[in-house]
């Protein structure tokens, strides 16, 4: 028998092949989720508009900004360079904006692609990208409230190294649990 396409309707995944898999690798769902995929001519354009996912790319904006602020600001207290210190504060103003973003496009992927099912790992990520954004709003504020930051000592720099770690940790989760959900919510709760 000849190789057929299939389209999970679910995630988008293509699957080659004689026979339907049980169920989809990516995203978990049953064969019954799966269509045949006619033979259609390559265009980008129609790709991206069927396929763009704006939380999948507003998503990597914290995940990344986030470890490289981090790197930045461990490079500043080995060398106290100035313009390290600016590129935290850049990096930490720059997650802030994206957080709302990221959560916005998050909780419209969850009520569309996933039917708004309450399953304890959306709740986790929205209450983790709020902290997220707190912290990032909180560390903005001990940023202008004390302009010498992050040299110095004391509570206020207690406090930003605070709001920054609970930012790392955040984004990290965040990670985590979006990985969870892209590769096999489904299957292994």
């Amino acid at each position: 028998m000849a190789k057929q396409q299939w389209k999970c309707i679910v995630c988008g995944y293509i699957h080659e092949g004689s026979e339907l898999p049980e169920i989809c690798p990516v995203c978990g769902a049953g064969r019954d989720q799966f269509i045949p995929l006619e033979a259609q001519p390559a265009n980008l354009i129609h790709d991206l508009w069927h396929t763009f996912r704006l939380h999948a790319v507003m998503a990597h904006f914290p995940n990344g900004l986030v470890p490289a602020l981090w790197v930045f600001l461990l490079l500043f207290w080995v060398t106290a360079r100035p313009a390290l210190a600016e590129a935290v504060f850049w990096l930490l103003l720059l997650t802030v904006l994206t957080v709302p973003v990221s959560l916005a496009s998050g909780i419209y992927d969850w009520k569309t692609r996933y039917g708004g099912e309450k399953a304890p790992i959306f709740l986790k990520k929205i209450i983790l990208a709020a902290v997220l954004f707190v912290a990032g709003c909180g560390a903005l504020f001990l940023h202008f409230a004390h302009p010498e930051l992050p040299a110095g000592g004391g509570v206020a720099a207690f406090l930003y190294l605070f709001c920054l770690a609970v930012m790392m940790a955040c984004a990290v989760l965040l990670g985590h649990y979006g990985g969870k959900l892209v590769f096999h919510w489904k299957t292994r709760r």
